[in-house]
Order: C-alpha cells, then sequence, then structure tokens
C-alpha cells in the first residue's frame, strides 16, 4: 500500500561478517596488549632507571670536574644543587611506581539518591561529569572520576592513564609523585645542558681518539636534551590538566560532550570539578591536612593526598557555599 512504510534492506552478508571479524580481532588484540603490557612493565622501569643513574653518573665524573674546581664554593654550590634534583628525580619516581594509585574501598556505596530496586537504572545513571556510576568489568559502583583500568584489571580511584614507564597505574594516591617526577626530571635536564654545554662543545670539536668520557658526555648531553623536549610536553600538558581540574581520560570526556552539547545548540559543556586553579592545583600538589600549604608541594612527604578519592567538591557545590555564606552575611 502507499502508507506503508518500506523496511530497510539488510546489510550484505559479507559486510556482517567482516564487522563480527574486526570486533573480534580487535577486542584479542587489546588484550593482548594489556598483557604485553603487564609483562614489559618492570623492563621499562629497570630501563628508565638505567637511563638515568648513566646521566647521573656521567655528570658527576666527567663534567663536575671540568666547571668547578674540587673543594671549591662553586664546586659546592653545584653538588648541593645536582644532589637535590637526583634525589627528588628518584624519590618521586620509585614512589610512584610502587605506590597503588587507589582502589575503591570495599564497602564504598554510592551516596547519591537512587530507586534501591532499579539496579539496572543504576547502571545508566552518570556522575556530573558524565561518566557512567557502575562499572561493568568489576560489577560495582564506581565514585566520581574512578575508571577501570584494563591493564591493572580494576578500577583506579581518579585514573588519568595506565603509564608502562612506571609500570602503574597513575591515579589519585600517586599522581602527585608522578607530576613531580616529571617536574624535576625537567628541570634536572635542563641544569645537565646547561652545566655540559661547554664540555660538550669542546668533546665535538676536538679531533683525535674518542675515550669513554667522550662517549659519556656526548650521549649525556643528547639524552637529556631529547628528554627535555618529551617530557617538557607532557609536563605542560599535565600543567594544564591540574590548573582546569581535569584527568587525560576526563579531557577527551570533556571535549567529546562539549563537542555534542555545541552540535544540539545547547549550553557549553561546563567541567564540574573545575573550582579553580589555585584550588584545583592544591588538591593535586597538596597534602592531608593542609593541602594550601604552597611552601611544601614540591617538598618529598609520606602524607596522604587530600580527601579519600572517592568525593570531590563541584562548581555546584561552590556556588552554592557561596550562595549560603552571602545569604547569612545579609
Amino acid at each position: 500500500t502507499g502508507g506503508a512504510m518500506t523496511r530497510p534492506a539488510p546489510p550484505p552478508r559479507w559486510k556482517i561478517m567482516w564487522y563480527t571479524f574486526l570486533d573480534i580481532f580487535l577486542t584479542n588484540f587489546l588484550k593482548c596488549f594489556d598483557k604485553f603490557l603487564r609483562v614489559v612493565g618492570p623492563v621499562f622501569v629497570c630501563f628508565a632507571v638505567v637511563l638515568i643513574s648513566g646521566v647521573v653518573y656521567s655528570w658527576f665524573t666527567f663534567v663536575l670536574p671540568v666547571i668547578a674546581p674540587p673543594g671549591s664554593v662553586l664546586w659546592t654550590i653545584y653538588i648541593i644543587v645536582a644532589a637535590w634534583l637526583t634525589f627528588n628525580v628518584f624519590w618521586n619516581y620509585l614512589i610512584t611506581v610502587v605506590t597503588p594509585p587507589g582502589a575503591v574501598p570495599h564497602d564504598y556505596e554510592d551516596p547519591l539518591p537512587r530507586d534501591p530496586e532499579s539496579q539496572l537504572d543504576m547502571r545508566e545513571e552518570k556522575h556530573p561529569d558524565g561518566f557512567k556510576r557502575w562499572c561493568k568489568k568489576c560489577r560495582k559502583p564506581k565514585p566520581p572520576r574512578t575508571h577501570h583500568c584494563s591493564v591493572c584489571r580494576r578500577c583506579v580511584l581518579k585514573m588519568d592513564h595506565h603509564c608502562p614507564w612506571v609500570s602503574n597505574c597513575v591515579g589519585w594516591r600517586n599522581y602527585r609523585t608522578f607530576f613531580l617526577f616529571m617536574a624535576y626530571l625537567w628541570v634536572g635536564c635542563l641544569y645537565v645542558m646547561a652545566t655540559s654545554a661547554p664540555t660538550f662543545i669542546k668533546h665535538i670539536r676536538t679531533r683525535g681518539p674518542i675515550t669513554p668520557g667522550h662517549t659519556y658526555v656526548v650521549m649525556s648531553f643528547i639524552l637529556s636534551f631529547s628528554v627535555s623536549i618529551a617530557v617538557g610536553l607532557l609536563l605542560g600538558w599535565h600543567v594544564y590538566l591540574v590548573a582546569t581540574a581535569q584527568t587525560t581520560i576526563e579531557w577527551y570526556g570533556n571535549r567529546m560532550r562539549g563537542e555534542e552539547a555545541r552540535k544540539q545548540g545547547l549550553r557549553p559543556w561546563v567541567n564540574e570539578w573545575d573550582v579553580g586553579w589555585l584550588e584545583n592545583t592544591a588538591m593535586v600538589l597538596g597534602s592531608a591536612p593542609d593541602p594550601f600549604a604552597v611552601h611544601l608541594w614540591f617538598l618529598p612527604t609520606f602524607k596522604p593526598p587530600h580527601g579519600d578519592g572517592t568525593s570531590f567538591n563541584t562548581r555546584s557545590q561552590q556556588a552554592a557555599a557561596a550562595q549560603k555564606a552571602a545569604q547569612e552575611h545579609a
């Protein structure tokens, strides 16, 4: 009949088989890749420690005696600065490696109200940032900003990413030391380049037999230069993330939801976790009980991060608190 709706033709059989093959292939490939990262993680850690140790050895053995007379005031200053940078690089790196990024407490219960009989609805409900409140893999509620890591096979509080160079996830408990490791490593690379540049240039221009010192200085300078660029870019990226209260995962989600809102003509998507750059930074670099103690942000500490990793201040809560304070003072 003329008013009858025609059903769309089913896709060709070859297309169904092709997409099924791709789905199976990608699923198994990602599983194998996750296992590969679990296996090679310790290898990456050992390799990083060897590289950093090699540069430190080269600087103390072949560069320091050239740039300052042993025992002089300048030599002492160089030693103190180098020792402080070396200690912080290794300290923050090793703490990032050995510290669990943050697991969801066994007794965690989602505090947001919902119908207790509607478990299916809960699996579709979302946090203020748009991510779901239920983990299908762990079959448990997910706190805000928590994501499942397929490599670690667990949910990680405030997960940023899984880093093979630390053989660990970077999350709520070890993000501070990960950030400080990048910062001190970048400054350390600049320090090595600045102090060894004259020695490096001298070795490059010198013609004659190549000595062990020549090789160490040249390789250390080139390695420091390369790492300073790579780590500098990564550090700059994480400075932006810290100042805007985002993780790497959340940045992708915020970008996607912002584009969707723009296409649908809705109001611009707002990151609920962004409560101002100072408080955002304090929640990352600060420690309990006073995260706003700025003079302690870059010092090593055993103190845990501020909070419990399952709840975070939001723009809405901040606005409500400000409005309540204004009404009380009125």
